[in-house]
């Protein structure tokens, strides 16, 4: 897991050979570090472009001045897009837009402040999560569903919804167990932040095994911790993994965030009913 590719330049475009290796890369690793990158907006947002197409974020009120399928993502900075919430944005695990119909398929964050110390941002493999179950909760998990919602159980990491942007954003359901559309792994598809309940279960059952597989993918094993650097980018294939932000700093620390939306149609999510 995890994988230091050094050579792009913000003042040159990337090939397509060298996307290719950087794409592939993604996909066996689950996570990518790019070091050394001047801060370049739109640069970054066209690398994120050749992913897919990039989805600008629920919260408008944080999206770049310069590009709307940038975010920024600040604390502690005194500016218009410093998050006030009860702690960092992110600080909690999650998959970014698993509450989606459609997820992501990747996330790329580069820091443009950090604070002396801490703000590190841990990364979990769900790929070998689902690997190292037991063969038993592999069978019982195999044909489950789960619903997923924003804000459910994100300790204050997330800001209320406006009423539109509520409107725009009922309840999913998405299979417990997702087939990864590219490397055809099976991935265990569900995250402390936003996943609610499993469905075909009595809400005890499904509260108790959430907490397990929770528990199981926390692993440290199954965990990458990335130490930020000024310039750096980080990639995650979302679709394997999940990720939080650690809460230990009361610095200034940002980060610009570019969200490539759901490029396949696997395993179709449903709007969640009731």
């Amino acid at each position: 897991m995890g994988a230091l590719i050094w050579g792009l330049d913000t003042a040159q475009p990337v090939s397509d050979a060298d996307f290719h290796r950087i794409e592939q890369t993604l996909l066996e690793r689950v996570a990518v570090v790019m070091p050394d990158l001047a801060e370049d907006v739109t640069w970054l947002r066209n690398f994120g472009r050749r992913f897919g197409p990039l989805v600008p974020h629920i919260l408008d009120q944080y999206h770049h001045p310069d590009s709307f399928e940038v975010s920024i993502i600040a604390r502690h900075m005194g500016t218009a897009q410093s998050r006030t919430t009860a702690i960092p944005a992110g600080a909690f695990w999650h998959s970014d837009l698993s509450y989606e119909a459609a997820p992501s398929d990747a996330i790329f964050l580069y820091a443009t402040h950090l604070p002396t110390e801490g703000g590190d941002t841990l990364v979990a493999n769900m790929c070998m999560a689902y690997d190292k179950l037991s063969d038993a909760l592999k069978q019982k998990i195999q044909s489950l569903t789960a619903t997923h919602r924003w804000g459910w159980n994100t300790g204050g990491g997330t800001p209320a919804l406006s009423t539109d942007q509520q409107s725009t954003h009922p309840d999913v359901v998405h299979p417990v167990v997702r087939i990864h559309p590219k490397t055809r792994r099976p991935v265990l598809y569900v995250n402390p932040g936003y996943t609610m309940k499993i469905n075909e279960l009595a809400p005890s059952e499904s509260d108790d095994l959430l907490q397990t597989l929770f528990a199981h993918a926390l692993q440290p094993e199954f965990q990458y911790r990335h130490k930020w650097a000024l310039g750096s980018l980080l990639g995650l294939d979302n679709r394997a993994s999940m990720h939080c932000a650690v809460n230990d700093y009361t610095e200034p620390r940002q980060m610009l965030r570019m969200i490539v939306g759901c490029t396949d149609s696997l395993g179709k999510p449903q709007q969640a009913s009731g």
